[in-house]
């Protein structure tokens, strides 16, 4: 009866309503992007809410039989004429003429895949192979869920996953299951997607609060961790791709995105009932520390921050807390993404990311002078880090640099920023901190700069992602995570609700 659970769990229920679904419905430089992706962002739930937000690509799924393929097609066809990119989501081997005729007939670009267990190298390799060999769709990004570069060695999964899922989780990734699905042929390489999962709350990260995390390596609180643990795994996946050489070879890294997705991790169900349910209150010692709506903002910002170069929303009808709402989920999306005008701006010209390492220097709010230098405390352990992004060359306001810092622990801290960022060093005017920043427990700052006789000199520090918006308080930390009530209203009638109610009994 709970819906926040990873996308692959929910393949059988669309499977055994695709028919059904027919018959009713018929840190070196990086690209330049926009304030918005060029491929839009997407989400797990195209079929049930059939009308997306505007920033959204929609991503139907292919079924290996016609009537899947035909829908499919209309679908694309309808993208192609709104001049939006075209993408699918796949989550069986594909063999029916019909639905391989797809990448023959339209020019596909993202390919969005879920296979499990010992299978799912091949299955994806055998999507990319078709793709590559296409009329139409040679150049598609493929990707599998959870597969992303240097997987094998990733520092925020513990061994083994303590899951109640008894398919992905508990398949221990390697490094090489990026690379192996890449598709080939005697003379072409594909594009890979690298898709990692970063569900704050999944059994798939070491769980904060538990002995995966035990002293003196925890988190400081349970919500510090399931803040951080996303952001460093984001930017294993960039380094990944730009160290193996994803990067060179024209690779994308769009990951799954979710507030909150305890699914199948008992060390983060403080209820009695059954199924998954975590509750952030003071009544089970945990208040304030579920990830509020504007800590889910701030992440995605910080993803973009970190290379992302869009994100794949799994939410369904309802979010991944009790009150929230797709529309509101996907708008959180949206507004962390573009929350800074100067971010935005920057991305459109030839830039670089400012930090990609998972250290950072702190102090407590009452040290004064000097701080440790930058790298001193891993960002697990801290609950805070930055991370920013600068021009390469100026700008119609010369060269500017932003920086998002966020820290989720409970003490006010100092965060020192490296002597150089970019060559250059960070001024704040402040006396004895140059280039540390006081922030409060639980608090996202946003600073920017502009290089002036060779130094960033600060133009601004705000607090972002507080206050409240038409959806609700953005600062919350307190509710319910994970499940979706059983009684909740269905989307619609026919086919579209029974699409839903499948989902939560997946």
């Amino acid at each position: 009866m709970f819906t926040s659970f990873r996308e692959g769990q929910m393949k059988m229920s669309v499977k055994r309503t695709a028919a059904f679904l027919a018959a009713v419905l018929g840190v070196s430089a990086m690209a330049n992007a926009q304030p918005k992706p060029a491929s839009g962002f997407f989400d797990w739930s195209t079929q049930s809410n059939p009308t997306p937000n505007a920033s959204y690509t929609a991503a139907p799924f292919l079924f290996n039989n016609p009537t899947s393929a035909n829908q499919v097609a209309i679908e694309l066809n309808k993208s192609a004429a709104a001049g939006k990119p075209l993408a699918i989501k796949i989550v069986e081997p594909l063999n029916d003429p019909a639905a391989l005729a797809i990448f023959n007939n339209f020019a596909v670009k993202y390919i969005f895949c879920d296979f499990e267990l010992a299978t799912a190298v091949g299955n994806t390799r055998a999507i990319a192979d078709a793709a590559l060999n296409s009329a139409k769709s040679k150049g598609a990004f493929v990707g599998n869920f959870n597969f992303y570069p240097r997987s094998g060695s990733d520092p925020t999964r513990p061994v083994p996953v303590n899951s109640g899922d008894p398919k992905f989780y508990s398949q221990t990734p390697f490094s090489a299951q990026y690379e192996a699905t890449r598709g080939k042929t005697a003379t072409t390489s594909g594009k890979l997607m690298a898709n990692p999962q970063l569900y704050p709350g999944s059994p798939d990260y070491k769980t904060p609060g538990s002995s995966e995390l035990p002293t003196p390596s925890g988190t400081p609180n349970i919500r510090s961790g399931l803040f951080v643990s996303p952001i460093v795994r984001a930017t294993l996946t960039e380094n990944g791709l730009r160290g193996d050489g994803g990067r060179a070879k024209g690779d994308v890294f769009i990951p799954w995105v979710s507030r909150f997705n305890n699914y199948g991790n008992g060390l983060l169900d403080n209820d009695p009932a059954p199924g998954w349910q975590f509750h952030a209150d003071a009544a089970h010692g945990t208040a304030n520390q579920l990830p509020s709506r504007g800590d889910f903002q701030a992440q995605n910002l910080h993803y973009r921050l970190r290379g992302a170069d869009s994100v794949n929303l799994f939410e369904e009808s309802a979010g991944s807390v009790v009150g929230d709402s797709l529309p509101q989920n996907r708008v959180d999306v949206v507004n962390g993404w573009k929350q800074s005008s100067v971010v935005n701006s920057i991305f459109t010209r030839p830039h670089q990311l400012a930090n990609l390492t998972t250290r950072v220097g702190i102090g407590a709010g009452n040290t004064g002078g000097k701080l440790a230098e930058n790298g001193n405390s891993d960002v697990t352990q801290a609950g805070a880090l930055w991370s920013g992004v600068y021009d390469t060359q100026n700008g119609p306001s010369g060269r500017r640099l932003a920086i998002l810092l966020s820290n989720l622990s409970g003490n006010t801290k100092y965060i020192d920023l490296p002597n150089m960022i970019g060559g250059f060093h960070s001024i704040s005017g402040v006396p004895n901190h140059d280039d540390d920043y006081l922030m409060s427990a639980g608090q996202h700052r946003l600073l920017t700069f502009t290089l002036n006789n060779k130094m960033w000199r600060l133009n601004s520090n705000s607090a972002v992602f507080s206050g409240s918006d038409a959806f609700g308080s953005l600062t919350n930390r307190n509710g319910t995570g994970v499940p979706e009530p059983g009684t909740i209203g269905l989307l619609g009638i026919g086919a579209i609700g029974l699409l839903a109610r499948r989902r939560r009994t997946a």
